[in-house]
């Protein structure tokens, strides 16, 4: 497994299939454990991350840290990894081609390899990338803000979209609204605490409920499940 993405890390390093690998400083590779129950994805290195080669470092990676904090989780613990591996210039919105190059370059086989059982996608165009793959409902970038900090379920992935850190970082969104978009993570942590005596868990094993609903609410989104509460 490490041999395969240090083989893909290397291929990342000095990719030069698209234009960005003529204005980045350093390709971003990524960085955790694999296989991993959690796998983040961000949209692309900025700064800070193009000039140490290094993801999610200065000011959004302390944001994120800080996060990470508030939902019992460590570096150590996940995955994380970019859709695109190099910095866009003047911070530039993706385009298509090259978010297509870097996914099925890179990305489909970082996911292939990490195995992550849920997906947690760092704001809009990663989101809407991700959610097309799965071939889930895209919402309007406006309607994306009810789905933000939501379990979503497809091809026996949870997938779970939250804002980007830098909202913090750029004043755009407070730190305690972020919080609440990643407090979901720790519930996904652990399947329900009532689940052993659950009415709805008890007519699944019978047959009379399906798989999706498990995998939403037992283990899954337990806590905001009608039945836990």
């Amino acid at each position: 497994m490490k041999e395969l993405l240090s083989n893909i890390n290397s291929q990342i390093r000095h990719c030069q299939y698209c234009r960005l690998y003529e204005t980045r400083t350093h390709a971003v590779c990524g960085e955790g454990i694999a296989p991993s129950k959690f796998m983040f994805i961000a949209q692309a290195p900025g700064r800070t991350e193009d000039a140490e080669s290094k993801i999610l470092v200065g000011p959004s990676g302390k944001v994120f840290d800080d996060l990470m904090c508030e939902v019992g989780l460590q570096r150590e613990e996940i995955y994380i990894t970019n859709l695109l591996k190099c910095f866009l210039p003047k911070c530039r919105k993706p385009r298509t081609d090259e978010i297509n190059t870097c996914y099925h370059l890179y990305l489909k086989k970082e996911i292939e390899l990490v195995k992550p059982e849920i997906i947690i996608t760092l704001g809009y165009h990663v989101s809407k990338f991700i959610f097309k793959i799965y071939g889930l409902k895209i919402p309007t970038r406006i309607d994306f803000r009810e789905a933000f900090g939501k379990l979503h379920i497809s091809k026996n992935k949870k997938i779970v979209p939250v804002r980007h850190p830098a909202t913090v970082v750029h004043k755009s969104k407070q730190f305690s609204k972020l919080v609440k978009d990643y407090s979901i993570i720790k519930t996904l942590h652990t399947e329900c605490p009532l689940i052993d005596n659950c009415k709805q868990h008890k007519n699944f094993n019978q047959g009379l409920l399906p798989i999706n609903f498990v995998k939403a609410n037992c283990f899954g989104d337990w806590f905001s499940c009608k039945f836990y509460n």
